[in-house]
């Protein structure tokens, strides 16, 4: 295992946890659900194994974040968001512009570590793009305007 695939690994685990709270407070869901909605999003370049889900629903539940209840004759485990991991939920939501400027810090040195300069440079004028987009006022103003530059290209 490289020092990158270690350095992402509990990455994965966290971020996995956030996308469970996030889709568990729009509806419960099952394991295997949860599974395939990352299949889902992420056009299947990352299948999270049930050895690494079913364990972080198990550390979820005993955290106190989410509950699970038995359900139907095959006793189908459906998980719930509970109260406190709708305020963790919430609390991830508020940081989100401190870890977004955490990031900016690396960013640079990041860009230019992983990639030829010309590829840096596009990658760093794509970030700047989403952070105008992002702080828009006028958000579906700006999703039209990239909705445009994308057929551009197409």
């Amino acid at each position: 295992m490289t020092l990158l695939d270690r350095a992402s690994v509990g990455k994965e685990h966290k971020f996995l946890e956030f996308f469970t709270l996030r889709v568990l407070s729009q509806t419960p869901s099952a394991g295997y659900d949860l599974i395939k909605k990352v299949e889902e999003k992420t056009d299947g370049r990352w299948v999270p194994s049930k050895g690494m889900v079913y364990p972080l629903l198990d550390r979820m539940e005993q955290k106190g974040l989410i509950k699970v209840q038995e359900i139907g004759e095959r006793s189908k485990k459906l998980y719930t968001i509970t109260e406190k991991g709708e305020r963790e939920l919430e609390h991830i939501e508020e940081h989100h512009k401190e870890i977004n400027e955490r990031f900016n810090i690396f960013r640079k040195l990041f860009l230019e570590t992983l990639f030829p300069s010309e590829e840096a440079e596009l990658a760093e004028l794509f970030l700047a793009l989403r952070k105008k987009v992002m702080e828009a006022p006028d958000k579906e103003r700006a999703k039209e305007s990239l909705q445009k530059f994308m057929e551009e290209f197409s």
